[in-house]
């Protein structure tokens, strides 16, 4: 009996990690699983449906945002994945952080939402339906391709990564660059914009300028950190991760600054 016990034990041990294995290989390696792919300069577009070549406009846009980061790699590669209604789909979907329109693992740039290359738009759904520049949301997924790639995996994963404000700010201020680089925008009065939908937001989401789509807190806080950081003390990503100041004292010096900023205009 307790051979036979053992031998269940450890068949099933087995199958348990044999189908471990096989779904941890779908999820980082997935290009096989989808029917048509297209190359083009760093990037493998991967898809079951047939690939608008609007894409490459879209994929040209993305990269000229990434290229002005100090993480950018001209040897890098990346695979497009355009998921969206896919078996893929729907295994990512049972993975923790569900709801995101948009993933990075590895040399993989997840798309799960409905797109539109023609138009360079995104169709998000959570929390509530809006759409977004896809150029802005793949370079968004391209930095983080790069911060993994840049300070290793093992600083730069899903269970271990630096401050969110930092994970997610940096990215954010490298792909909305089209819309801050402008004359007419002013930091100070994203800041106040900020701290007004903040102060009346009854949950962690805030609302940006993307066609009315709503991002987390600390997408929005992170991106204005980072401007300020950047931008305005000339500091580094680099500089930024190594600082060990809190995220609390960064952010009211920030405030500091808007206001000292704003009396100097009246």
């Amino acid at each position: 009996m307790k051979k036979r016990f053992k031998k269940i034990f450890k068949v099933t041990l087995l199958s348990l990690l044999a189908a471990f294995v096989t779904i941890a290989v779908v999820i980082l390696f997935p290009q096989k699983l989808f029917a048509n792919k297209l190359k083009y300069k760093s990037f493998t577009v991967c898809s079951n449906n047939i690939i608008d070549n609007n894409i490459k406009i879209v994929l040209d846009n993305a990269m000229s945002l990434v290229q002005r980061s100090e993480l950018y790699d001209s040897g890098y590669d990346y695979n497009i994945i355009l998921c969206y209604n896919s078996l893929y789909n729907k295994i990512d979907d049972k993975l923790p952080g569900s709801g995101s329109a948009a993933r990075a693992r590895l040399h993989n740039v997840i798309i799960k939402v409905r797109i539109d290359s023609k138009d360079n738009l995104a169709f998000p759904t959570f929390p509530r339906a809006c759409e977004i520049n896809l150029d802005y949301l793949i370079a968004h997924e391209m930095i983080h391709c790069l911060q993994a790639h840049k300070y290793g995996i093992f600083k730069f994963n899903p269970f271990s990564h630096p401050e969110y404000w930092k994970l997610e700010g940096y990215p954010e201020y490298i792909s909305k660059q089209k819309e801050s680089s402008g004359t007419a925008y002013d930091l100070t009065a994203e800041i106040d914009r900020y701290q007004n939908l903040k102060s009346h937001s009854k949950n962690n989401w805030v609302l940006s300028e993307e066609s009315g789509c709503e991002v987390p807190d600390y997408y929005y806080k992170g991106w204005l950190m980072m401007k300020y950081l950047i931008d305005i003390k000339h500091l580094s990503y680099h500089q930024i991760l190594k600082d060990t100041s809190s995220e609390n004292i960064i952010y009211q010096e920030m405030i500091d600054w808007s206001k000292r900023s704003k009396g100097h205009k009246n």
